[in-house]
């Protein structure tokens, strides 16, 4: 039995996940063209641009594969999706478990000479899951629970990369300063950031995905102290209180001032940021204050990437009133990325206005199959 896996997203923690299935069962026959497998696994996102791009590889896979091919959809868009993706003919939805436990039913050729193929990445990650429950973030929707990886096995995986990549991130799936909660009751990101810095020193190391509320005292001692820690990046994502509260984020001024003692202590220390511009109720006025802001701080980030908001079906951020155009919000965009040098990440005009997630899926899956 030949299996093709497809990534629809180069994500870290996508990575990360296809990683696991490979090494499930060591003696699956894996192929690179999936007109040749037998099963077809499509890994698919519901991240931004991602989402549509999910249901492009659906389309192509249905039409493109063996005839008598099994063909599974799993991932963020089966989840958040299930129901209509279901509704597609000779596809089926799995879970992520489903997927690994079918994995491991394969014959075993008991053979300790099988290689197993991995997708090289230098990140290593050590929590899934986010307890944030930020109003327009699909995340929560599809990963319920916050599971950290133990500190050994992080240890494990960062000796396989030390010395062999110029830099190691460090990053949580979906977010990373809560790190240790469930396993240790506690925030345990600081120790464990001491632990990788004393027993594998001679590493440069980036701290991704870092929510404000994780940059305690106790962390910015450990930022503080090790120096080959040469970047993190922390998203604010706004600095307009009311926006902030709708986003379920914490008050900018709280933000602000850890930011600041941080980039006191360590003003060779890269922070980079993350926005989003063209959120329910963001004004002409809040916006400008924003771009003010940056213009002030341009010492304090080094990099800033932006986004504009989409609409994530069954979001919070959803029901909120006042959403800018999208013109609006690829607009203020634009003038993030035009003055700062901002990455952009713009919502797939395709969904603009919100259609049911049903009419989304048929619309591209029509759209796309039609184009092939």
């Amino acid at each position: 039995m030949k299996y093709s896996l497809i990534l629809c997203s180069d994500m870290h923690m996508d990575i990360d996940k296809a990683n696991f299935l490979f090494e499930v069962n060591p003696c699956v026959e894996w192929v690179a063209d999936f007109k040749k497998a037998d099963i077809v696994i499509i890994m698919t996102c519901a991240f931004g641009t991602k989402k549509r791009y999910s249901m492009f590889v659906i389309a192509d896979v249905i039409k493109s594969s063996k005839p008598n091919a099994q063909i599974i959809a799993t991932g963020c868009l089966a989840k958040l999706n299930e129901a209509e993706l279901k509704a597609i003919p000779r596809l089926e939805v799995k879970s992520f478990e489903e997927v690994a436990k079918m994995l491991k039913q394969e014959p075993n050729c008991n053979k300790n000479e099988c290689e197993v193929c991995k997708i090289p990445q230098d990140t290593v990650i050590i929590s899934n899951g986010c307890l944030k429950k930020c109003s327009y973030c699909v995340y929560p929707l599809l990963e319920q629970t916050y599971t950290s990886k133990p500190i050994e096995q992080i240890l494990s995986e960062v000796e396989v990369l030390y010395q062999k990549v110029p830099i190691i991130y460090i990053s949580g799936a979906h977010e990373t300063s809560d790190y240790g909660v469930d396993l240790y009751r506690r925030r345990a990101f600081p120790k464990l950031l001491e632990q990788i810095c004393t027993r594998f020193p001679k590493q440069k190391y980036v701290i991704g995905w870092f929510h404000p509320d994780g940059l305690t005292d106790e962390t910015i001692d450990m930022l503080r102290e090790y120096k080959n820690i040469v970047q993190i990046m922390v998203h604010i994502q706004h600095i307009d209180n009311s926006l902030l509260a709708s986003m379920n984020r914490p008050k900018f001024e709280k933000t602000e001032a850890r930011i600041q003692k941080l980039h006191a202590l360590r003003p060779d220390l890269s922070i980079s940021t993350e926005l989003i511009v063209g959120f329910p109720g963001e004004t002409e006025e809040s916006f400008n204050h924003l771009v003010q802001y940056l213009e002030t701080n341009r010492n304090v980030f080094t990099d800033i990437g932006v986004a504009s908001y989409e609409p994530v079906v069954n979001t919070k951020a959803t029901q909120l009133p006042n959403l800018p155009s999208m013109e609006i919000r690829k607009h203020r965009m634009e003038i993030i990325k035009a003055k700062f040098g901002a990455t952009t990440y713009e919502a797939p005009k395709d969904f603009e206005p919100l259609l049911s997630s049903f009419l989304e899926a048929c619309y591209l899956l029509d759209k796309y199959a039609n184009k092939m």
